[in-house]
């Protein structure tokens, strides 16, 4: 029996690393977007936004009816607290449409000076029951976003027990391999904070593996590629040693179940993603929750959508079960391992020059010759490459990025659509 929730719609919540991005997100079908400051969220790199571009930000949502939420979801320290402060005074200025905050001090802080901000507990904060919801539900928390180790009928369980909080789960991304990104590894390897936003990865980068003498089995090391001579003792047991990169998560043919369970909010990770990867993954989750909110069956295409763009290989997290050894990528941390498709271009509609050609923005190499896809918020066109130019109107056969005049017009018999870009098939 599906559990009604206190929002009238379910929603897509897209990522937003930058405005660029934030556009994107909203042209391909989200209903909110989630984006932050670097100094205050825990995407302290790759990160665009300041106090201007939130602003321009909030202007773009109410325009369009949609909603932007505010990340600030780090655990601070205490040279944090006054300069948290000051912004949340700004913040407020902006009307935001919440907070997505994870340290009870600053939540206090916020709840004390701007009573009326929505505040949307942090996956950080690892809400894994109910009787924790029904805790920060009484300090003022409106939305929980759900650890991603919950399982399906714990979610349920929740939402029976506490009916009048709002539930968020994420549905695609990648996935940390700490409990919901609470790690200490990047600290310890490279002395940079996860919990401060500056997380590098390092439990998906390259190691050698060395032992000290066959008769001491115990005594294995690994050596971390990017510093050689730095040696770390790890254990073995019956089963091997893992290096940890998990798989990524992907749950676009569970939706109906996720949002019988009574999750009102469906998330994308990836807000240091390319606008490639926010496009494509917000469109295919839009068309699936249309397809359900219509009463249609599912479209096995949103499926293959999600394959094109760059993954570690799919799992399904812990909503069905634990995913054991499946869910873990042992040959590779590179994301592009099992894509088939390269981001090369973004359709720029106002830079149009020549009869019959589109004019693109170059983010990858570009052919003559290639098999691409033009890629809309509603469709996807396949076409080979016969022709190129640059600025000049002089035919050219190979573009990349980087160079001084990015922009080039392509061959394409087709009008230009706003956020559209094209992609080359491999």
């Amino acid at each position: 029996m599906a559990v009604l929730c206190n929002m009238k719609k379910t929603e897509i919540l897209s990522p937003a690393g930058n405005l660029e991005k934030l556009r994107f997100a909203y042209a391909y079908g989200a209903d909110a977007a989630y984006a932050g400051m670097p100094f205050f969220s825990l995407r302290a790199r790759r990160n665009d936004f300041g106090m201007q571009e939130l602003t321009m930000g909030y202007e773009l949502a109410r325009q369009l009816h949609k909603k932007l939420y505010i990340t600030a979801n780090i655990f601070a320290r205490n040279r944090k607290i006054e300069r948290f402060i000051n912004i949340i005074d700004e913040w407020a200025s902006l009307n935001p449409d919440a907070l997505i905050m994870s340290d009870p001090g600053l939540i206090m802080i916020v709840r004390d000076r701007h009573p009326n901000i929505p505040i949307h507990l942090s996956v950080q904060a690892n809400c894994m029951n109910w009787q924790s919801v029904k805790f920060w539900h009484k300090q003022g928390i409106q939305r929980i976003i759900l650890s991603r180790e919950l399982l399906l009928e714990e979610i349920r369980q929740i939402q029976e027990k506490v009916p009048e909080v709002e539930l968020e789960a994420f549905v695609h991304g990648a996935i940390c391999i700490a409990y919901s990104g609470r790690c200490l590894m990047s600290s310890y390897m490279s002395y940079r904070d996860a919990n401060q936003g500056a997380c590098d990865n390092s439990c998906r980068e390259k190691f050698n593996l060395y032992s000290c003498a066959p008769d001491k089995q115990n005594d294995i090391y690994i050596e971390d590629r990017r510093t050689p001579g730095d040696f770390y003792r790890i254990d073995e047991d019956e089963n091997g040693t893992y290096i940890m990169s998990a798989k990524d998560l992907n749950l676009i043919e569970h939706i109906k179940e996720i949002i019988d369970s009574g999750v009102c909010s469906l998330k994308i990770e990836g807000r240091t993603k390319s606008i490639y990867y926010v496009s494509m993954v917000t469109r295919a989750y839009r068309k699936a929750l249309d397809r359900i909110e219509n009463g249609l069956e599912f479209d096995s295409s949103v499926v293959e959508d999600l394959q094109k763009i760059a993954n570690r290989g799919y799992h399904k997290g812990f909503l069905l079960g634990a995913p054991g050894v499946l869910g873990q990528n042992y040959s590779t941390s590179n994301n592009l391992q099992y894509s088939n498709r390269r981001f090369s271009a973004v359709v720029r509609v106002e830079n149009k020059r020549y009869s019959g050609y589109l004019p693109v923005e170059v983010r990858g190499q570009i052919k003559v010759g290639d098999q691409c896809e033009l890629i809309s918020p509603t469709e996807t066109k396949t076409f080979t490459l016969t022709n190129i130019k640059n600025n000049l109107g002089l035919d050219v056969s190979t573009v990349n990025p980087g160079g001084v005049d990015s922009t080039f017009h392509i061959l394409v018999d087709t009008k230009p659509e706003a956020y559209s870009f094209i992609t080359v098939m491999s």
